[in-house]
C-alpha cells in the first residue's frame, strides 16, 4: 500500500510524515464524545437532584459528606502579605500559639 508516495511495511501502520495523522494527539483539555455525553447527562441530574443527594448523604453517611467537602477545598492556598509596620508586638506567649510551641 502506497501513501504519500512511500510504501509502507509490514507491521507498521503509520508512515512517518503522513499528513493524516495527528502526531500532537487530542488537544489537552478537550473530550471524546462519550465523555462529553456523561458531564452532561450528570449536570442535568445533579441541577435537578443535586440538593437532595446532598442532605442524603449528610444524613446518612457523615463521614462521606465530610470527605467531599474537604476534596472540594483548594489543596494549597497562595496569599501575598504586605507588612506595613515592622514593629514586633507579638510576645513570646503569642509566638508560642503561632508555632506550636517551638520557640527560636
Amino acid at each position: 500500500m502506497k501513501v504519500a508516495g512511500k510504501q509502507k511495511g509490514t507491521g507498521k501502520p503509520f508512515v512517518k510524515g503522513d499528513p493524516r495523522i495527528n502526531r500532537k494527539g487530542r488537544p489537552r483539555g478537550s473530550r471524546d464524545k462519550m465523555s462529553e455525553a456523561l458531564v452532561d447527562a450528570f449536570y442535568a441530574d445533579w441541577m435537578d437532584n443535586g440538593d437532595e443527594a446532598i442532605r442524603k448523604v449528610r444524613e446518612d453517611d457523615i463521614s462521606t459528606y465530610v470527605r467531599i467537602a474537604v476534596a472540594m477545598m483548594p489543596k494549597e492556598v497562595k496569599q501575598e502579605v504586605e507588612v506595613r509596620d515592622s514593629t514586633d508586638y507579638t510576645s513570646e506567649i503569642e509566638w508560642d500559639v503561632i508555632t506550636g510551641g517551638k520557640s527560636g
